[in-house]
């Protein structure tokens, strides 16, 4: 902050000479007085004669009000000890104590504290996280770009029919924050994708995972309170992999998932109340399944959601994309038998050569479904939507391990 310089000025502080004197006789002495009120006249050198109020200005010779601070002008600054205005420029030579001690200090601080550049602007690159447009997957962190073919076209449509940058997921707390997870599972799509809440007709988001008790849609980390209770998709009945996909005392399970948006009640594996047989056990009905899925047309067993083949937990059983034609509809990953003994990345032939019951049509690899990038095992894997070709035929876009 800009001060005025209090340095002594170079003018010589004025004796006022005695020009109006009045003998004032008190208690046998004497004493020179000021009249509180003068005519018109010069004062001059010499003893102080102006009034007690005024002082004398030497340049003008005349008995003036003292000045001050604020009330000089026109490049002149207040003497503090002729009380008069002087020239700014003439207050360089003496300076006391106090005002050298300022002067060292602004000099250090100018010799080595030069006022800082202010720093430009961060420069902001292209928006390539969850949710940001792309024309490709070059465009995204993840290396996904989302399509139509991807997510669905109900999806697809909601994000204003463009394309947009998403990553693969087993439940909504795996998402960028803001963002929510989303099931696909239709005749052609499946697999779980990062989307905008918003697009799924979902408002704010809290943190309880899926089978919390809740009163509102706000509560839940999906944005979905079903009745009184989180909804929110998941990937794997045992709870191997994930345990704390879903709250205690439920389970992931296959269901038609309670979504706002009418593309968003797909049959799909989601935190809710099962049966209670295991992977593999006996089963006539849905209900008696911790999974909710009994495969009754081959030997009539419960049949595990599951987000890679590791989960499966047995030999000759591996995760595999079924496509429901009974107790509900679209493309699911859940344990099957007929696994081959192939590892992930080995050369196959066809699906029954890999443990995994998936060899990749294009590179003649075993790869396998996946929900995260963790779930691939062969070095430089990673888990991405591809066009594959199912057992019971006909192409789909699923998650798989890939490069």
């Amino acid at each position: 902050m800009a001060q005025a310089d209090p340095r002594r000025g170079t003018v010589a502080t004025a004796l006022l000479a005695s020009v109006l004197a009045t003998v004032i006789a008190a208690g046998g002495g004497c004493e020179i007085g000021i009249g509180g009120d003068v005519p018109a006249f010069e004062c001059v050198q010499g003893p102080a004669v102006c009034p007690g109020n005024q002082v004398c200005d030497t340049s003008s010779h005349q008995c003036i009000e003292p000045c001050s601070v604020t009330n000089c002008s026109g490049g002149t600054v207040c003497d503090p000890d002729t009380n008069v205005c002087v020239l700014g420029e003439a207050s360089t030579d003496e300076a006391s104590p106090v005002d050298s001690s300022m002067k060292d200090a602004d000099a250090s601080v100018n010799e080595t504290a030069p006022p800082a550049e202010t720093a430009p602007p961060a420069e902001t690159g292209p928006c390539r996280g969850v949710t940001c447009p792309c024309s490709g997957g070059a465009s995204c962190d993840s290396g996904i770009c989302a399509d139509s073919l991807t997510v669905t076209s109900g999806l697809y449509t909601a994000a204003g029919n463009a394309s947009f940058c998403t990553k693969p997921c087993c439940t909504s707390a795996d998402c960028d924050a803001g963002t929510v997870c989303f099931a696909t599972a239709t005749g052609s799509t499946a697999g779980n994708y990062c989307v905008n809440p918003v697009w799924l007709g979902r408002s704010a988001l809290g943190a309880s995972p899926g089978g919390s008790g809740c009163s509102l849609g706000r509560d839940c980390r999906s944005g979905v309170c079903d009745g009184s209770t989180c909804a929110d998709v998941c990937c794997t009945t045992s709870g191997t992999n994930e345990p704390n996909e879903c709250a205690t005392g439920t389970v992931c399970r296959f269901g038609s998932f309670p979504g706002i948006a009418s593309f968003d009640k797909s049959y799909v594996a989601w935190c809710g109340q099962g049966g209670n047989g295991t992977n593999g056990a006996n089963c006539s009905q849905n209900s008696s399944c911790q999974s909710e899925l009994c495969d009754s047309n081959i030997n009539g067993n419960c049949r595990n959601a599951c987000r890679n083949t590791a989960d499966c937990g047995g030999q000759g059983v591996s995760c595999a994309y079924v496509n429901l034609t009974t107790g509900g509809t679209g493309v699911i990953a859940a344990c099957f038998p007929g696994a081959g003994s192939a590892n992930q990345g080995s050369t196959c032939g066809s699906d029954t050569d890999c443990k995994s019951q998936f060899c990749d049509t294009t590179s003649k690899e075993c790869t396998d479904v996946c929900f995260a990038d963790s779930d691939c095992t062969k070095s430089g894997w990673r888990c991405r939507p591809e066009q594959v070709q199912l057992q019971a035929g006909g192409t789909y876009s699923v998650l798989a391990c890939g490069t």
